[in-house]
């Protein structure tokens, strides 16, 4: 009875001894796969595991600097990141101007009306996923009541391209800006309007082109 006993007690150790070694050696393969980014860690990003202390990138595209403005004025700008840019606060003379835009493309009408006439400087601050900032460089704007944009939008039709054969739904898409702001493209086809006047980025319209007859348009 006592060998048998002793016979038992042997093989529990031994039993714990081989779940102990089974354990350390799947610690040891998860840490190796960690390692070798095989397996991601919760508050890292892609690049193996390490944490994301890249800051996006920003600038403002519209207004450009030294441009007149009056009344309300869109202010755009352009960010990036390696990851993903979550908000972009636009501010004015180091004041914010109304909340963080959360959803791209990044805006703000910009209501001058309550500044005084002479120059003011536009900033943004863009954030992304993991809290890094980054601001854009300033662009200084001339606030006045009297000033007069006498400068004409460029734009152009990027899709389709010209001579392209459609049918079917097709969406017309362009490229536009300005010195101030644009605040609307209207579509036209064969000189009629093609629906309303698009006044929100990006500029694009959805034209049916069924309704057309088969041949050359514009």
């Amino acid at each position: 009875m006592k060998f048998l006993l002793g016979k038992t007690i042997g093989q529990k150790a031994t039993g714990r001894f081989e779940k102990a070694g089974l354990i350390l050696w799947a610690a040891l393969l998860a840490l190796s796969l960690v390692n070798a980014g095989c397996i991601g860690v919760t508050g890292a990003n892609s690049n193996n595991g390490a944490p994301d202390t890249t800051a996006p990138s920003v600038s403002i595209t519209s207004p450009t600097a030294g441009a007149g403005v009056s009344g309300t004025v869109n202010v755009v700008a352009s960010a990036s990141d390696d990851v993903a840019v979550v908000g972009v606060q636009f501010k004015v003379d180091g004041a914010n101007v109304g909340a963080e835009d959360v959803v791209p493309p990044f805006a703000i009408a910009w209501n001058t009306s309550g500044l005084s006439n002479g120059n003011h400087t536009l900033v943004a601050v863009a954030r992304d996923t993991a809290g890094n900032v980054a601001t854009s460089a300033p662009v200084v704007v001339s606030v006045g009541s009297g000033n007069t944009d006498s400068t004409a939008p460029s734009i152009s039709i990027s899709s389709p391209a010209n001579g392209a054969s459609v049918s079917g739904t097709i969406t017309v898409q362009v490229n536009a800006s300005d010195n101030v702001g644009v605040v609307g493209v209207q579509f036209k086809v064969d000189g009629a309007n093609a629906g309303a006047e698009d006044t929100v980025a990006p500029l694009a319209s959805s034209l049916n082109t069924s309704s057309h007859s088969n041949g050359s348009n514009s």
